[in-house]
């Protein structure tokens, strides 16, 4: 990126912080974690210092550490399958799920297992009682996303949560993708009695290539790595820690976008006569253009003014999107024709200003 380059992807990637870049720095002096000598019980302090701070962020009493939140997603719900899946076999998810979560089930279904998706109502939102609508009696699993990454709307996790409890007496468990909501929306695993929760670092001003899943004590996973007794026997394979002392570091000094920018980009955008898609409850707004250009071709000739943003989710290129196609009030067109732009604590003003007169001027 050049000097008057905009970064409006940061639901995709975002840049990382300084406190992150000197915390990895620092680990790679160490040894590692599993080791007996001097060097690899500092590790493991450093280790049991990033696995705290983690914690103590989700208010959790257990955290596994993963590459990301794709392998943090596959863990709660492959593991979750293997081990509660061979009576019960229906899950139940939502439409504006992550490829991560979406691949994942399609995998399982292969497998015999039944997956039942909601949809958004006219607001843009997945409701709570929408999802619980759909349990059956062979339901042993709810995934949801808590923050669709393609259009910003926020899922009320801890009133799902607390409803999960009072309609069921039975075992059923609760995995939320927490990748894009994460310190943005703050979720207590203990309090909301959430069983897994999914995070990633690269997302909080962390370098790529480090995430964590949340597991309750009620629940037991079946591990998709296997090798040495690593994370409690759940991911095998020494740790990566220069990544995650990084996420530590990042998660210690994370402070929040300004949500008035949001507003400001929606309004802008629906001035010029962009459609834009409900709900932008997260600092991302994703619009389609009036001229009905592809959302990829847009997201191109805008880089070319120094302009970056994204066209959905950014694992899903070249795919198009279920999430869009779900919202049935969206014109038949918008899907392709859509951009998102997002922003971090780094995002400013003036600058988002300039894009979006870059954004909205005629083609």
């Amino acid at each position: 990126m050049t000097d008057m380059t905009v970064n409006l992807d940061n639901a995709a990637d975002t840049p990382v912080c300084g406190a992150a870049r000197q915390a990895f720095l620092d680990a790679l002096a160490l040894g590692n974690p599993s080791s007996a000598h001097g060097a690899g019980r500092a590790a493991r302090v450093c280790l049991d210092e990033a696995r705290y701070a983690v914690q103590t962020a989700l208010d959790c009493e257990r955290v596994v550490f993963t590459s990301g939140g794709t392998e943090s997603i596959n863990l709660a719900l492959r593991g979750a399958a293997e081990a509660y899946g061979k009576k019960r076999k229906h899950i139940v998810t939502t439409t504006f799920e992550h490829p991560a979560t979406r691949s994942t089930l399609s995998a399982l279904k292969a497998k015999g297992f039944t997956v039942t998706e909601v949809p958004p109502r006219a607001d843009g939102r997945v409701h709570p009682e929408d999802i619980l609508s759909a349990l059956t009696g062979e339901t042993f699993l709810i995934t949801a996303v808590q923050v669709c990454g393609e259009t910003g709307s926020l899922l009320d996790v801890p009133r799902l949560a607390a409803r999960l409890r009072e309609l069921c007496e039975r075992d059923l468990y609760l995995h939320i993708d927490a990748v894009q909501g994460f310190l943005k929306f703050p979720l207590s695993v203990r309090q909301c009695g959430i069983d897994l929760l999914s995070v990633s670092g690269h997302k909080v001003h962390a370098p790529m290539g480090v995430g964590a899943l949340a597991v309750s004590p009620r629940v037991r996973l079946a591990p998709q790595i296997t090798g040495g007794a690593q994370e409690g026997g759940l991911r095998g394979g020494t740790e990566p820690l220069p990544l995650i002392a990084a996420f530590a570091a990042a998660i210690r000094d994370w402070s929040p976008p300004d949500l008035s920018l949001t507003a400001l980009a929606a309004v802008t955008l629906e001035a010029a006569g962009w459609t834009v898609i409900p709900a932008h409850d997260a600092p991302i707004v994703s619009a389609a253009n009036p001229a009905k250009l592809p959302g990829e071709a847009m997201v191109r000739m805008l880089s070319d003014k120094g302009v970056l943003v994204g066209s959905g989710s950014a694992c899903s290129r070249g795919k198009r999107s279920a999430a869009l196609l779900s919202m049935t009030k969206l014109p038949a067109w918008a899907a392709d024709s859509v951009i998102r732009l997002s922003f971090s604590r780094f995002t400013v003003r003036e600058e988002l200003e300039r894009a979006l007169e870059e954004i909205c001027s005629p083609r």
